[in-house]
């Protein structure tokens, strides 16, 4: 008996009664990109570091060295808490969270000074937070730095400037020198596509324990089934278009809401934007097609997706620099769609560049589509042909007992 015949337009639609129907599905897609794009921001959204907390150990306790502390209160990167005896005291109230910091003025400072000898200053801070520790660093060194114009000065009252070469600082991309163009603008595309794989991988991996069930039954409503019965392509074709459409939506969410509201840059062309996030996602939603296309049970997707993402946020190269990771995690890091999608996007969002210039990362996307794809409905056709032998058998059964019956009667 031959298969019922299901237009393109009537899997589409049976794609989007699946999606909105199966609860875990909407909890990942739906609830978890909306939770996770809206509260993960919300921690960093004091972006800039200021007035940390400095404690001052001065063993010198001269006129220079109050006028060094005064400088150093000065700087709107640290907030001076007091000054302590010794480095064991300020040590403790760096390790009981009380400071972030303890900077020692050495006996002999104003003198050494005086005589045009140089003077070593210790500064000591939790590197652990390195925003913090490069904060207070960065005010003390512009606090003594002031110092010494002003010591160079009295030494010589008709110089007009003690350096030949300035030096400006300019940060590129990252104008605040903090978390949220740092790093957010990677993790909200990489939370998508977390949720992308693992929301289509469930779906299809839900329609495989469907199937494998209703085969071992030998369930005959079951196995007629739109995703029994209409071709793998159609399914396959249909399924990324759904998610897709799903997932442009929640891209328009987070970069024309989510970003400006937590004021992550985004000055990317619209044009070459959607061009390559059309892709991304695209490629996004084949590869969860492909992972659950390969599963029979539902929760298998969600944990894969689970355990791989703190290795894949190191591997994606923008919390540590790809090129010292060894080579075979390189290597690895080119079939990730993560991996093209976030370079891609904070070139074009975060660096202005052009779509020339992320093609590569495009035309790797459109290549791991490609190969999603086709492994999907090479997969897919083969679990439907066996749904629809199931389903023949079973047809077959049902004629030749009607028949057998009426022969009876």
């Amino acid at each position: 008996m031959k298969p019922k015949r299901y237009s393109l337009l009537a899997v589409l639609l049976a794609e989007y009664k699946a999606i909105f129907t199966n609860k875990l599905v909407v909890m990942v897609v739906i609830i978890g990109s909306l939770v996770y794009g809206l509260l993960y921001p919300m921690p960093y959204q004091n972006d800039i570091v200021t007035k940390q907390r400095l404690v001052i150990i001065d063993e010198d306790s001269s006129a220079l060295s109050k006028q060094l502390i005064f400088l150093i209160s000065a700087t709107p990167e640290i907030a001076l808490l007091e000054s302590v005896p010794s480095l064991e005291s300020a040590q403790a109230l760096i390790e009981s969270f009380q400071a972030d910091g303890a900077l020692l003025i050495p006996e002999g400072f104003e003198a050494n000074a005086k005589k045009g000898v140089g003077t070593i200053l210790s500064y000591m801070g939790n590197a652990s937070y390195f925003l913090v520790y490069g904060a207070i660093a960065e005010g003390v060194h512009n606090a003594i730095e002031e110092l010494s114009q002003r010591l160079r000065k009295q030494r010589n009252p008709d110089l007009l400037s003690t350096e030949l070469v300035h030096l400006e600082s300019i940060p590129l991309y990252n104008p605040s020198l903090g978390y949220i163009n740092y790093a957010l603008a990677a993790v909200l595309v990489f939370i998508l596509h977390q949720t992308a794989i693992a929301g289509a991988g469930i779906l299809s991996a839900y329609q495989n324990a469907i199937r494998k069930r209703a085969i071992q039954s030998r369930d005959l409503a079951a196995l007629g089934h739109y995703s029994n019965v209409a071709s793998a392509l159609s399914i396959v074709s249909a399924r990324i278009l759904a998610f897709s459409s799903i997932y442009v939506a929640l891209f328009a969410l987070y970069f024309g809401v989510f970003f400006p509201l937590f004021g992550v840059s985004h000055i990317a062309n619209a044009s070459d934007f959607w061009c390559f996030s059309l892709m991304f996602i695209a490629c996004c939603v084949a590869s969860g097609v492909l992972l659950g296309s390969v599963l029979e049970d539902e929760s298998l997707p969600t944990q894969v997706i689970f355990i791989s993402s703190m290795p894949l946020v190191f591997i994606l190269g923008f919390i540590w620099p790809s090129e010292l990771l060894p080579r075979f995690l390189q290597g690895l890091g080119y079939m990730i769609p993560a991996f093209h999608g976030v370079r891609g996007l904070i070139s074009l969002n975060q660096m202005g560049a052009s779509f020339a210039d992320v093609r590569e990362h495009f035309t790797m996307l459109l290549v791991l589509f490609g190969f999603c794809f086709v492994a999907s409905v090479v997969i897919l056709r083969i679990r439907i042909k066996k749904a629809r032998d199931g389903l023949d058998t079973l047809q077959g059964s049902a004629s030749n007992a009607e028949i057998n019956h009426k022969e009876l009667a």
